[in-house]
Protein backbone atom coordinates (compact mmCIF):
# COMPACT_ATOMS: atom_id res chain seq x y z
CA UNK A 1 0.00 0.00 0.00
CA UNK A 2 2.77 2.03 0.68
CA UNK A 3 4.26 1.45 -2.76
CA UNK A 4 1.21 2.23 -4.01
CA UNK A 5 0.94 5.73 -2.43
CA UNK A 6 4.49 6.42 -3.19
CA UNK A 7 3.95 5.53 -6.80
CA UNK A 8 0.85 8.10 -7.39
CA UNK A 9 2.97 10.95 -5.70
CA UNK A 10 5.52 10.40 -7.88
CA UNK A 11 3.17 10.17 -10.88
CA UNK A 12 1.37 13.73 -9.70
CA UNK A 13 4.78 14.94 -9.24
CA UNK A 14 5.64 13.88 -12.64
CA UNK A 15 2.27 15.01 -14.09
CA UNK A 16 2.68 18.50 -12.53
CA UNK A 17 6.55 19.34 -13.33
CA UNK A 18 5.50 18.59 -17.32
CA UNK A 19 2.06 20.84 -17.00
CA UNK A 20 4.50 23.22 -15.60
CA UNK A 21 7.22 22.53 -18.38
CA UNK A 22 7.20 26.59 -20.68
CA UNK A 23 7.45 26.51 -23.74
CA UNK A 24 10.04 28.75 -25.73
CA UNK A 25 9.27 30.93 -28.89
CA UNK A 26 11.47 28.22 -30.87
CA UNK A 27 9.88 25.33 -29.34
CA UNK A 28 6.70 26.74 -30.26
CA UNK A 29 7.69 27.36 -33.94
CA UNK A 30 8.90 23.52 -34.13
CA UNK A 31 5.48 22.15 -32.97
CA UNK A 32 3.99 24.53 -35.92
CA UNK A 33 6.10 23.39 -38.54
CA UNK A 34 5.79 19.75 -37.57
CA UNK A 35 1.49 20.09 -36.71
CA UNK A 36 0.14 22.85 -39.82
CA UNK A 37 -1.98 21.23 -42.31
CA UNK A 38 -1.67 23.86 -44.58
CA UNK A 39 2.29 23.52 -44.69
CA UNK A 40 1.81 19.68 -45.26
CA UNK A 41 -0.31 20.29 -47.91
CA UNK A 42 2.22 22.28 -49.31
CA UNK A 43 4.94 20.07 -48.66
CA UNK A 44 3.25 17.33 -50.77
CA UNK A 45 2.30 19.75 -53.27
CA UNK A 46 6.14 20.52 -53.40
CA UNK A 47 7.19 16.54 -54.05
CA UNK A 48 4.82 15.94 -56.64
CA UNK A 49 5.65 19.00 -58.62
CA UNK A 50 9.37 16.96 -58.45
CA UNK A 51 8.00 14.14 -59.56
CA UNK A 52 6.48 16.01 -62.63
CA UNK A 53 10.04 16.77 -63.59
CA UNK A 54 10.94 12.96 -64.08
CA UNK A 55 7.52 12.35 -66.52
CA UNK A 56 8.58 15.94 -68.37
CA UNK A 57 11.34 13.64 -69.80
CA UNK A 58 8.64 11.25 -71.57
CA UNK A 59 8.44 13.45 -74.46
CA UNK A 60 12.06 12.47 -75.39
CA UNK A 61 12.55 9.54 -74.17
CA UNK A 62 11.46 6.57 -76.55
CA UNK A 63 8.21 4.09 -76.04
CA UNK A 64 8.55 0.82 -76.03
CA UNK A 65 5.82 -1.55 -75.80
CA UNK A 66 5.61 -5.23 -75.56
CA UNK A 67 2.42 -6.90 -75.92
CA UNK A 68 1.39 -11.38 -75.94
CA UNK A 69 -2.07 -12.11 -77.00
CA UNK A 70 -3.08 -15.73 -76.62
CA UNK A 71 -6.63 -16.59 -77.47
CA UNK A 72 -8.84 -19.12 -79.28
CA UNK A 73 -11.91 -18.06 -81.31
CA UNK A 74 -14.83 -21.01 -82.17
CA UNK A 75 -17.18 -20.49 -84.90
CA UNK A 76 -20.33 -22.70 -84.82
CA UNK A 77 -21.66 -24.97 -87.09
CA UNK A 78 -23.68 -23.20 -89.87
CA UNK A 79 -25.90 -24.36 -92.50
CA UNK A 80 -27.22 -22.78 -95.85
CA UNK A 81 -28.02 -22.94 -99.10
CA UNK A 82 -26.33 -21.57 -102.24
CA UNK A 83 -28.30 -21.20 -106.00
CA UNK A 84 -27.10 -21.66 -109.24
CA UNK A 85 -24.16 -24.07 -108.16
CA UNK A 86 -23.01 -26.94 -110.79
CA UNK A 87 -24.79 -30.31 -109.63
CA UNK A 88 -24.00 -32.27 -112.67
CA UNK A 89 -22.46 -32.16 -115.58
CA UNK A 90 -24.29 -33.26 -118.90
CA UNK A 91 -23.16 -36.56 -120.66
CA UNK A 92 -24.43 -35.71 -123.55
CA UNK A 93 -23.23 -31.72 -123.90
CA UNK A 94 -20.43 -32.05 -121.04
CA UNK A 95 -22.09 -28.77 -119.73
CA UNK A 96 -22.36 -27.92 -116.44
CA UNK A 97 -25.92 -28.64 -114.98
CA UNK A 98 -26.92 -25.67 -112.35
CA UNK A 99 -29.12 -26.42 -109.01
CA UNK A 100 -29.52 -25.80 -105.18
CA UNK A 101 -27.14 -26.97 -102.80
CA UNK A 102 -27.19 -26.84 -99.16
CA UNK A 103 -23.98 -27.12 -97.85
CA UNK A 104 -23.02 -27.92 -94.00
CA UNK A 105 -20.04 -26.56 -92.48
CA UNK A 106 -19.11 -28.46 -88.81
CA UNK A 107 -17.70 -26.27 -85.36
CA UNK A 108 -14.55 -24.78 -85.75
CA UNK A 109 -11.93 -24.19 -83.62
CA UNK A 110 -9.22 -21.68 -84.30
CA UNK A 111 -6.18 -20.58 -82.53
CA UNK A 112 -4.44 -17.53 -81.89
CA UNK A 113 -1.47 -16.63 -80.31
CA UNK A 114 0.55 -13.19 -81.56
CA UNK A 115 3.56 -11.52 -79.51
CA UNK A 116 4.45 -8.19 -80.61
CA UNK A 117 7.09 -5.33 -80.13
CA UNK A 118 6.75 -1.99 -80.89
CA UNK A 119 9.51 1.19 -80.54
CA UNK A 120 8.66 4.64 -81.02
CA UNK A 121 11.00 7.49 -80.77
CA UNK A 122 9.82 11.28 -81.14
CA UNK A 123 12.49 13.51 -83.68
CA UNK A 124 11.11 16.68 -83.74
CA UNK A 125 7.49 17.83 -82.35
CA UNK A 126 7.81 21.60 -83.20
CA UNK A 127 9.66 22.41 -79.09
CA UNK A 128 6.52 20.84 -77.46
CA UNK A 129 9.04 18.04 -75.52
CA UNK A 130 12.06 20.92 -74.56
CA UNK A 131 8.83 23.34 -73.31
CA UNK A 132 7.46 20.66 -70.73
CA UNK A 133 10.83 19.85 -69.35
CA UNK A 134 11.60 23.50 -68.93
CA UNK A 135 8.23 24.09 -67.68
CA UNK A 136 7.91 21.09 -65.36
CA UNK A 137 11.57 22.32 -63.62
CA UNK A 138 10.46 26.40 -63.10
CA UNK A 139 6.33 24.79 -61.80
CA UNK A 140 8.95 22.90 -59.50
CA UNK A 141 10.84 26.50 -58.16
CA UNK A 142 7.36 28.10 -58.06
CA UNK A 143 6.35 24.94 -55.82
CA UNK A 144 9.52 25.45 -53.55
CA UNK A 145 9.31 29.17 -53.31
CA UNK A 146 5.06 28.60 -52.41
CA UNK A 147 6.20 26.25 -49.59
CA UNK A 148 9.18 29.03 -48.38
CA UNK A 149 6.28 31.52 -48.35
CA UNK A 150 3.82 29.11 -46.74
CA UNK A 151 6.76 28.10 -44.03
CA UNK A 152 7.31 31.87 -42.69
CA UNK A 153 3.20 32.34 -42.66
CA UNK A 154 3.12 29.61 -40.42
CA UNK A 155 6.34 31.09 -38.41
CA UNK A 156 4.54 34.26 -38.11
CA UNK A 157 1.10 33.16 -36.91
CA UNK A 158 3.42 31.87 -34.30
CA UNK A 159 5.41 34.68 -33.46
CA UNK A 160 2.31 37.15 -33.51
CA UNK A 161 0.35 34.66 -31.61
CA UNK A 162 3.17 34.35 -29.00
CA UNK A 163 3.85 37.74 -28.44
CA UNK A 164 0.11 38.42 -28.17
CA UNK A 165 -0.03 35.76 -25.28
CA UNK A 166 2.83 37.48 -23.33
CA UNK A 167 0.85 41.35 -23.71
CA UNK A 168 -2.22 39.52 -22.15
CA UNK A 169 -0.50 38.08 -19.74
CA UNK A 170 1.16 40.79 -19.04
CA UNK A 171 -1.47 43.44 -18.97
CA UNK A 172 -3.72 40.85 -16.94
CA UNK A 173 -0.62 41.44 -14.31
CA UNK A 174 -1.01 44.64 -14.77
CA UNK A 175 -5.01 44.54 -13.57
CA UNK A 176 -4.19 42.63 -10.96
CA UNK A 177 -1.76 45.08 -9.55
CA UNK A 178 -4.67 47.61 -9.62
CA UNK A 179 -6.57 45.14 -7.84
CA UNK A 180 -3.92 45.35 -4.94
CA UNK A 181 -3.46 49.37 -5.50
CA UNK A 182 -7.32 49.80 -4.81
CA UNK A 183 -7.70 46.99 -1.92
CA UNK A 184 -4.91 48.98 -0.50
CA UNK A 185 -6.48 51.98 -0.89
CA UNK A 186 -9.90 50.37 0.62
CA UNK A 187 -8.08 49.54 3.54
CA UNK A 188 -6.17 52.86 3.87
CA UNK A 189 -9.47 54.80 3.66
CA UNK A 190 -11.56 52.24 6.09
CA UNK A 191 -8.87 53.34 8.44
CA UNK A 192 -9.03 56.79 8.19
CA UNK A 193 -12.92 56.33 8.46
CA UNK A 194 -12.58 54.92 11.37
CA UNK A 195 -10.69 57.75 13.52
CA UNK A 196 -12.84 60.08 11.73
CA UNK A 197 -10.78 61.85 9.49
CA UNK A 198 -12.98 60.36 6.03
CA UNK A 199 -16.33 60.23 5.43
CA UNK A 200 -18.17 57.29 4.52
CA UNK A 201 -18.38 58.70 1.20
CA UNK A 202 -14.93 57.74 0.55
CA UNK A 203 -15.19 54.40 2.23
CA UNK A 204 -18.21 53.30 -0.35
CA UNK A 205 -15.99 55.08 -3.67
CA UNK A 206 -13.31 52.73 -2.63
CA UNK A 207 -15.24 50.05 -2.91
CA UNK A 208 -16.47 50.85 -6.20
CA UNK A 209 -13.44 51.59 -7.46
CA UNK A 210 -12.03 48.25 -6.10
CA UNK A 211 -15.40 46.51 -7.72
CA UNK A 212 -14.81 48.02 -11.25
CA UNK A 213 -10.59 46.88 -11.13
CA UNK A 214 -12.20 43.29 -10.22
CA UNK A 215 -14.26 43.64 -13.44
CA UNK A 216 -11.64 44.37 -15.55
CA UNK A 217 -9.29 42.07 -14.34
CA UNK A 218 -11.87 39.48 -14.89
CA UNK A 219 -12.09 40.40 -18.46
CA UNK A 220 -8.82 40.45 -18.86
CA UNK A 221 -8.24 36.91 -17.93
CA UNK A 222 -10.78 36.11 -20.90
CA UNK A 223 -8.64 38.08 -23.14
CA UNK A 224 -5.60 36.06 -21.48
CA UNK A 225 -7.10 32.75 -22.36
CA UNK A 226 -8.47 33.70 -25.59
CA UNK A 227 -5.00 34.50 -26.63
CA UNK A 228 -3.94 31.03 -25.32
CA UNK A 229 -6.37 29.36 -27.31
CA UNK A 230 -5.13 31.15 -30.49
CA UNK A 231 -1.61 30.61 -30.03
CA UNK A 232 -2.60 26.53 -29.22
CA UNK A 233 -4.35 26.52 -32.88
CA UNK A 234 -1.18 28.02 -34.26
CA UNK A 235 0.24 25.29 -33.20
CA UNK A 236 -1.71 22.53 -34.51
CA UNK A 237 -3.23 21.79 -30.83
CA UNK A 238 -6.35 21.23 -29.25
CA UNK A 239 -7.40 24.85 -28.02
CA UNK A 240 -8.07 23.89 -25.14
CA UNK A 241 -4.25 22.08 -24.12
CA UNK A 242 -2.11 23.39 -21.56
CA UNK A 243 0.01 25.95 -22.24
CA UNK A 244 2.91 27.84 -20.32
CA UNK A 245 5.06 30.14 -22.10
CA UNK A 246 8.72 31.66 -21.73
CA UNK A 247 9.33 35.53 -21.60
CA UNK A 248 11.34 37.13 -24.37
CA UNK A 249 14.13 39.72 -24.67
CA UNK A 250 12.23 42.76 -26.05
CA UNK A 251 15.19 44.28 -28.03
CA UNK A 252 14.69 47.01 -30.51
CA UNK A 253 16.27 46.21 -33.92
CA UNK A 254 17.63 49.68 -36.13
CA UNK A 255 15.91 49.49 -39.43
CA UNK A 256 17.69 49.91 -42.76
CA UNK A 257 16.18 52.50 -45.03
CA UNK A 258 13.07 52.26 -46.54
CA UNK A 259 14.48 51.82 -50.47
CA UNK A 260 16.93 49.37 -48.66
CA UNK A 261 14.16 47.47 -46.99
CA UNK A 262 12.30 47.02 -50.36
CA UNK A 263 15.62 45.91 -52.17
CA UNK A 264 15.73 42.91 -49.46
CA UNK A 265 12.32 42.30 -50.19
CA UNK A 266 13.01 41.88 -53.68
CA UNK A 267 15.41 39.55 -52.97
CA UNK A 268 14.25 37.41 -51.01
CA UNK A 269 10.73 37.13 -50.99
CA UNK A 270 9.30 33.55 -51.87
CA UNK A 271 6.03 35.10 -52.95
CA UNK A 272 7.36 37.48 -55.51
CA UNK A 273 9.77 34.85 -56.55
CA UNK A 274 7.01 32.33 -57.21
CA UNK A 275 5.24 34.60 -58.86
CA UNK A 276 7.94 35.26 -61.25
CA UNK A 277 8.48 32.17 -62.00
CA UNK A 278 4.29 31.52 -62.59
CA UNK A 279 4.62 33.97 -65.53
CA UNK A 280 8.04 31.77 -66.64
CA UNK A 281 5.96 28.74 -66.71
CA UNK A 282 2.89 30.37 -68.93
CA UNK A 283 5.91 31.67 -71.00
CA UNK A 284 6.72 28.07 -71.82
CA UNK A 285 2.74 27.29 -71.98
CA UNK A 286 2.36 29.74 -74.98
CA UNK A 287 5.47 28.07 -76.41
CA UNK A 288 3.35 24.84 -75.96
CA UNK A 289 0.37 25.68 -77.33
CA UNK A 290 2.39 27.55 -80.25
CA UNK A 291 4.30 23.91 -80.84
CA UNK A 292 0.74 22.34 -82.16
CA UNK A 293 1.11 24.83 -85.19
CA UNK A 294 4.17 22.42 -86.21
CA UNK A 295 4.66 18.89 -87.52
CA UNK A 296 6.40 16.01 -85.54
CA UNK A 297 8.62 13.89 -87.22
CA UNK A 298 9.01 10.58 -85.43
CA UNK A 299 10.67 7.29 -85.89
CA UNK A 300 9.22 3.67 -85.08
CA UNK A 301 10.02 -0.05 -85.38
CA UNK A 302 8.18 -2.84 -85.27
CA UNK A 303 8.35 -7.05 -84.65
CA UNK A 304 5.39 -9.29 -85.03
CA UNK A 305 4.81 -12.70 -84.85
CA UNK A 306 1.51 -14.84 -84.88
CA UNK A 307 0.85 -18.27 -85.08
CA UNK A 308 -1.96 -20.86 -83.87
CA UNK A 309 0.65 -22.80 -82.22
CA UNK A 310 1.90 -21.15 -79.19
CA UNK A 311 5.82 -22.95 -79.84
CA UNK A 312 6.18 -20.90 -82.72
CA UNK A 313 6.17 -17.64 -81.38
CA UNK A 314 9.26 -18.06 -78.99
CA UNK A 315 10.79 -20.95 -80.77
CA UNK A 316 12.47 -20.11 -84.47
CA UNK A 317 13.03 -16.71 -83.88
CA UNK A 318 14.37 -16.82 -87.57
CA UNK A 319 10.93 -17.82 -89.17
CA UNK A 320 7.01 -16.70 -89.44
CA UNK A 321 7.80 -12.66 -88.05
CA UNK A 322 7.16 -9.61 -89.76
CA UNK A 323 9.29 -6.01 -88.76
CA UNK A 324 9.23 -2.93 -90.01
CA UNK A 325 11.02 -0.22 -89.57
CA UNK A 326 10.06 3.86 -90.83
CA UNK A 327 9.65 7.45 -89.91
CA UNK A 328 6.46 9.24 -89.44
CA UNK A 329 5.42 12.57 -90.23
CA UNK A 330 1.92 14.04 -88.90
CA UNK A 331 0.87 17.75 -89.40
CA UNK A 332 -2.24 19.22 -88.20
CA UNK A 333 -3.32 21.39 -90.36
CA UNK A 334 -6.50 22.21 -89.35
CA UNK A 335 -8.33 21.37 -86.33
CA UNK A 336 -11.42 23.59 -86.47
CA UNK A 337 -9.76 26.80 -84.73
CA UNK A 338 -8.60 24.51 -81.56
CA UNK A 339 -4.83 25.67 -81.72
CA UNK A 340 -5.75 28.91 -82.18
CA UNK A 341 -7.76 29.17 -79.58
CA UNK A 342 -5.28 27.94 -77.24
CA UNK A 343 -3.01 29.38 -77.87
CA UNK A 344 -4.99 32.99 -77.24
CA UNK A 345 -5.76 31.51 -73.53
CA UNK A 346 -2.42 30.51 -73.12
CA UNK A 347 -1.61 34.08 -74.00
CA UNK A 348 -4.16 35.67 -71.75
CA UNK A 349 -3.05 33.30 -68.59
CA UNK A 350 0.26 34.60 -68.84
CA UNK A 351 -0.88 38.71 -69.07
CA UNK A 352 -2.75 37.65 -65.88
CA UNK A 353 0.02 36.68 -64.12
CA UNK A 354 1.79 39.50 -65.15
CA UNK A 355 -0.97 41.43 -63.98
CA UNK A 356 -1.03 39.58 -60.64
CA UNK A 357 2.68 40.20 -60.09
CA UNK A 358 2.49 44.18 -60.89
CA UNK A 359 -0.24 44.14 -58.19
CA UNK A 360 1.56 42.23 -55.53
CA UNK A 361 4.55 44.17 -56.25
CA UNK A 362 2.39 47.76 -55.74
CA UNK A 363 0.62 46.08 -52.35
CA UNK A 364 4.00 44.41 -51.10
CA UNK A 365 5.52 47.76 -51.23
CA UNK A 366 3.01 49.69 -49.51
CA UNK A 367 2.73 47.06 -46.74
CA UNK A 368 6.43 47.37 -46.23
CA UNK A 369 6.04 51.03 -45.49
CA UNK A 370 3.10 50.36 -43.40
CA UNK A 371 4.49 48.20 -41.01
CA UNK A 372 7.95 50.39 -41.26
CA UNK A 373 6.04 53.16 -40.38
CA UNK A 374 4.17 51.49 -37.52
CA UNK A 375 7.85 49.82 -35.96
CA UNK A 376 9.34 53.66 -35.85
CA UNK A 377 6.02 54.72 -34.19
CA UNK A 378 5.76 51.79 -31.92
CA UNK A 379 9.23 52.46 -30.20
CA UNK A 380 8.63 56.38 -29.97
CA UNK A 381 5.77 55.33 -28.13
CA UNK A 382 7.96 52.94 -26.01
CA UNK A 383 10.38 55.50 -24.90
CA UNK A 384 7.48 58.07 -24.43
CA UNK A 385 5.66 55.49 -22.50
CA UNK A 386 8.73 54.64 -19.87
CA UNK A 387 8.86 58.55 -19.16
CA UNK A 388 5.39 58.53 -18.76
CA UNK A 389 4.86 55.57 -16.57
CA UNK A 390 7.83 57.06 -13.99
CA UNK A 391 5.75 60.53 -14.14
CA UNK A 392 2.49 58.17 -12.97
CA UNK A 393 4.35 56.42 -10.30
CA UNK A 394 5.28 59.84 -8.91
CA UNK A 395 2.10 61.45 -8.96
CA UNK A 396 0.49 58.68 -7.20
CA UNK A 397 2.82 59.00 -4.85
CA UNK A 398 2.24 62.67 -3.98
CA UNK A 399 -1.42 61.98 -4.71
CA UNK A 400 -1.52 58.96 -1.63
CA UNK A 401 0.79 61.52 0.48
CA UNK A 402 -1.65 64.77 -0.17
CA UNK A 403 -4.76 61.76 0.60
CA UNK A 404 -3.13 60.95 3.78
CA UNK A 405 -2.57 63.85 5.35
CA UNK A 406 -5.82 65.23 4.45
CA UNK A 407 -5.02 67.83 1.30
CA UNK A 408 -6.02 65.58 -1.17
CA UNK A 409 -9.02 64.21 -2.14
CA UNK A 410 -9.50 60.16 -3.16
CA UNK A 411 -10.86 61.42 -6.44
CA UNK A 412 -7.14 62.75 -6.75
CA UNK A 413 -5.69 59.29 -5.71
CA UNK A 414 -8.54 57.36 -8.07
CA UNK A 415 -6.94 59.08 -10.77
CA UNK A 416 -3.83 58.99 -10.48
CA UNK A 417 -4.23 55.34 -9.93
CA UNK A 418 -5.95 55.14 -13.39
CA UNK A 419 -3.18 57.27 -14.94
CA UNK A 420 -0.55 54.72 -13.77
CA UNK A 421 -2.34 51.56 -14.97
CA UNK A 422 -3.03 52.83 -18.16
CA UNK A 423 0.65 54.29 -18.58
CA UNK A 424 1.29 50.50 -17.87
CA UNK A 425 -1.02 48.61 -20.26
CA UNK A 426 0.08 51.06 -23.19
CA UNK A 427 3.81 50.83 -22.28
CA UNK A 428 2.92 46.52 -22.48
CA UNK A 429 1.04 46.96 -25.45
CA UNK A 430 4.02 49.29 -27.44
CA UNK A 431 6.87 47.07 -26.85
CA UNK A 432 5.14 43.87 -27.68
CA UNK A 433 3.29 45.52 -30.80
CA UNK A 434 6.78 46.63 -31.74
CA UNK A 435 7.47 42.81 -31.78
CA UNK A 436 4.80 41.83 -33.69
CA UNK A 437 5.04 44.36 -35.97
CA UNK A 438 8.62 43.54 -36.62
CA UNK A 439 8.03 39.74 -37.13
CA UNK A 440 5.19 40.98 -39.75
CA UNK A 441 7.42 43.56 -41.61
CA UNK A 442 10.06 40.63 -41.51
CA UNK A 443 7.84 37.95 -43.08
CA UNK A 444 6.66 40.65 -46.12
CA UNK A 445 10.99 40.76 -46.54
CA UNK A 446 10.67 37.12 -46.95
CA UNK A 447 13.48 36.87 -44.30
CA UNK A 448 11.19 35.06 -41.37
CA UNK A 449 12.89 31.50 -41.96
CA UNK A 450 15.95 32.65 -42.56
CA UNK A 451 16.45 35.26 -39.60
CA UNK A 452 14.83 32.74 -37.22
CA UNK A 453 18.06 30.22 -38.64
CA UNK A 454 20.65 33.17 -38.08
Amino acid sequence: MKLMIIFIAVLMFTGNVLAQEKLGLNDCISIALKNNSTLKQKEYSNQAAQKDILSSYSGILPTIDLSFRKGETTVGSSERTLNDVVVDVDPLTGRPIYGTARIKTDKQYVKDNSLNLSVNQNIVDGGRWWNRISKAAVDEKSSDYDLAAEMNAVILSVQSSYFDLLKQIKLYEVNKVAVQRSEGQLKLTQKMFELGSKAKLDVFQAKVNLGNDKISLLSQRNVMEAARRNLNLALGREPDHALEIQSVVENQEKLQSINALIDDALENQPALKRNEANIKSFEHGVSLAEAQYYPSLSAYFQYNRRNSELEKIYKKLNLEYVWSVGISLNWNLFNGMTDYVNVQKAKINKMNSQEIQVAYLRSLKSRIKGYYDDYISYVEITHINEENLEAAKEELRLAKERYTIGAGTSLDVREAQVKLTRAEETLIAARYNTLITLAQLDNELGITEKKLKN
